[in-house]
């Protein structure tokens, strides 16, 4: 795994855990958990009125890197709880999300279109 891309998902983890307290307390409130221990030190917790997660029968009560193996490539990735957070409570993505590709070969695939798009003759307006 990149090791720079670990070190910055740390880093916004660090940024994001400051607002811990509040989300636990939510939480809490709402009886997703029993006590703040549930929560792994080194997770997220959702914001349940932000979180496309907190709309599940069981609701996940927090974020965790994900380790995956890249579909395209084979190659060991991650998805870090920093990403996950903005995934499902600012993109409001579907929660039943999981990541497949690594970022390169996202990338990758992402050029390919583009590409295709620019071969058909497609320009954006």
């Amino acid at each position: 795994m990149d090791k720079d891309r670990r070190a910055q998902s740390k880093q916004r983890l660090r940024k994001v855990l400051d607002d811990r307290p509040r989300r636990i307390q939510m939480l809490l409130e709402r009886g997703l958990i029993k006590n703040a221990s549930e929560i792994p030190a080194d997770a997220i917790p959702i914001d349940p009125e932000l979180s496309t997660k907190a709309t599940l029968c069981i609701p996940a009560v927090c974020y965790q890197d994900i380790e995956f193996v890249c579909s395209d490539c084979g190659r060991p990735d991650f998805w870090s709880a920093g990403s996950q957070q903005h995934y499902f409570e600012i993109s409001k993505a579907s929660p039943y999300q999981q990541p497949k590709r690594c970022y390169d070969c996202r990338q990758k695939k992402l050029a390919k279109r583009l590409q295709a798009r620019a071969d058909s003759g497609y320009t954006p307006s």
